[in-house]
């Protein structure tokens, strides 16, 4: 393997440990016996309690950069993300792991739509017939597993408002890297989603402490696997792939969750949600080797063009360029 299929595969790898670790969220968000603000809440503020002091050992000049359209970016970013886990969270109070998972998984439909809307992508064919695929078979494991009632129904929705948020933070979580370094990056997001959870869940009247011991190493277990290694990941892995990629690879999830539902809670995988979890698959595949395919070099500019258009426009720049050697 040469030095730049490993550069790129390594991103790959970081992803694909972040689909796993993430995968087992819902799973520790059914173990633990607690509201699910306070369970956004304290997974947010434990995964700060890692994170911060490291972003302050390793990156602590980085933070002297927040200006302040940084840091309203920032925040922007922080209440998405919030909003992602507060509506996940709940979600799963009314429908079933793989219902809620398969749903949350439309991420890439929703960072297709805002990111053409507000022109921060332009997507590849490829990329398309993958965000196609992935709807498609999101769509066969939601019609195959979802159950009739109004309850259900919200928890749906709530899936879906928690997949929107996740798309809009993708997109602007990548510009905000562009500017910090990784720990900060993911300190200061993790620390304004916390902020805001909490008051929330303050706001609610939610119960926030008091718990079993099994409900805190849930607690633990979701912010330490799900959030400091699963998110993280992801986090990491948009400084060095496409947003849209990143989306559409979240879709491994539904499938290994559902999975995961069966091992610790015997919740039935019905052949719907093995059908559409192979067009899921397909949809991994083809956006992971659609984003491999090296860029079009970009076009000339009209600086460019001018210079190379004919023998007797490079003449002319030659000249002018040695005119201004000689100046002194």
């Amino acid at each position: 393997m040469s030095a730049t299929q490993g550069a790129r595969t390594a991103p790959l790898l970081i992803l694909a440990l972040g689909v796993v670790a993430i995968a087992h969220g819902s799973i520790f968000v059914r173990l633990a016996k607690a509201g699910p603000l306070a369970i956004a809440a304290w997974r947010l503020t434990l995964a700060s309690a890692v994170v911060i002091p490291l972003a302050l050992f390793f990156d602590r000049r980085a933070f002297s950069s927040l200006d302040g359209r940084l840091l309203a970016a920032i925040a922007g970013a922080g209440l998405l993300l919030a909003g992602h886990f507060a509506t996940w969270i709940t979600s799963l109070s009314y429908t079933s792991i793989a219902n809620s998972v398969v749903l949350v998984a439309t991420v890439p439909v929703w960072v297709g739509i805002i990111g053409v809307v507000t022109g921060a992508l332009r997507l590849s064919r490829a990329m398309w017939i993958a965000i196609s695929l992935s709807v498609a078979g999101s769509a066969v494991i939601g019609w195959g597993s979802a159950r009739l009632g109004a309850g259900t129904l919200r928890g749906d929705l709530l899936a879906v408002a928690g997949a929107i948020c996740m798309g809009g933070y993708l997109l602007l979580a990548q510009r905000i890297q562009r500017r910090l370094p990784f720990l900060a990056f993911v300190a200061v997001i993790y620390a304004t989603a916390a902020a805001f959870l909490w008051i929330a869940a303050i706001a609610s009247g939610a119960r926030l402490s008091g718990f079993a011991p099994s409900t805190w190493w849930a607690l633990a277990g979701i912010a330490l696997v799900s959030q400091v290694i699963g998110h993280s990941s992801y986090n990491w892995s948009l400084r060095h792939l496409n947003p849209d990629l990143v989306a559409v690879t979240l879709l491994g999830e539904p499938m290994l969750a559902a999975l995961l539902g069966l091992l610790f809670f015997a919740e039935p995988i019905p052949a719907m949600t093995l059908a559409g979890g192979a067009l899921v698959l397909l949809a991994v595949l083809i956006a992971t080797r659609a984003s491999r395919q090296p860029a079009a070099a970009p076009a000339a500019s009209s600086a460019t063009r001018a210079t190379h258009g004919s023998p007797a426009a490079a003449r002319e720049s030659l000249h002018r360029r040695a005119a201004r050697a000689r100046r002194p």
